[in-house]
């Protein structure tokens, strides 16, 4: 019986374990600290070459501040 069980449960085992690799993955691209840093730095790059304006620098660099803060505070909460 638990055979038949373990057969006709493991699609949907393996769906919310694909489920969750994909939550992490976009957690990790949205709140990932190097990530974010790294848009910083293009983001600041943009500005010296002039691609962006000041303002729209600084809206950039806010949203991603935000980011920022939220995944140190998503940090302390793993620990």
């Amino acid at each position: 019986m638990f055979i038949i069980d373990d057969l006709l449960l493991a699609p949907l085992k393996m769906f919310t374990k694909v489920a969750e690799q994909i939550r992490d993955m976009a957690e990790n691209e949205l709140y990932g600290e190097d990530k974010i840093k790294g848009d910083l730095l293009k983001l600041q790059l943009m500005l010296e070459t002039e691609e962006i304006t000041e303002e729209e620098y600084n809206k950039a660099e806010s949203i991603l501040l935000k980011r920022l803060e939220e995944a140190a505070k998503r940090k302390e909460g793993e620990e």
